[in-house]
């Protein structure tokens, strides 16, 4: 028998469905949120309610976007290199740290059978496309470095094969199975500068 109400094993197990949120960090949340006056709860509410109706992928790059398309696409338009990436926020470090002015194209995820997700889950046509497009000279991959990672990016080279597009990689200062998103700017800018062809 719980000691806990119906509603709040709920929002327990809500939190608990969050990406690095285990049953304590879920339960000490849930906790933390009935404490907080109702009107920082509705604010909040009312803030998941507009990203979730506002916010959609951008349709050139598929990073998250209020806007028709996304700032970046648009400034940036005539650029010549870009950065190919798994997810939006691994777009965050990049742009933090200024190392980057190119464009970006978010992946969605990386080729994991065990998950079963493959080539056709990721919008690899769509990449090739834009490259051919738009005259792309340079793809820097910006993957991560799991073994998902490493066969993903051979499956982009071989779909460039016969383009005259230089393909690059990030250095390896990235530690094995990290997410992009949590490198700090300094080991980021060390990968970048020190990326290798492919």
């Amino acid at each position: 028998m719980s000691v806990e109400p119906e509603s709040l094993e709920a929002l327990i197990a809500e939190f608990a469905g969050l990406p690095g949120i285990g049953q304590k960090t879920a339960r000490r949340l849930a906790y933390h949120v009935l404490t907080r006056p109702k009107s920082d709860i509705e604010r909040f509410a009312g803030n998941l309610t507009n990203a979730i109706e506002k916010v959609h992928p951008c349709p050139k790059c598929h990073a998250f976007t209020d806007e028709e398309q996304c700032p970046i696409c648009s400034e940036r338009q005539g650029a010549k290199a870009m950065c190919v990436v798994e997810k939006s926020s691994d777009i965050l470090p990049f742009e933090r740290s200024g190392i980057f002015k190119g464009l970006y194209f978010v992946l969605g995820n990386v080729i994991s059978p065990l998950d079963g997700i493959g080539p056709e889950q990721l919008h690899l046509s769509q990449l090739v496309q834009r490259i051919k497009d738009e005259g792309i000279e340079e793809l820097v991959l910006a993957l991560g470095s799991s073994p998902e990672a490493d066969s993903t990016a051979l499956m982009i080279d071989r779909m460039l094969a016969g383009l005259s597009v230089k393909r690059t990689r990030l250095a390896r200062g990235i530690p094995m199975g990290s997410d992009l998103e949590f490198v700090d700017e300094i080991t980021m800018l060390r990968a970048f500068e020190g990326r290798v062809s492919l």
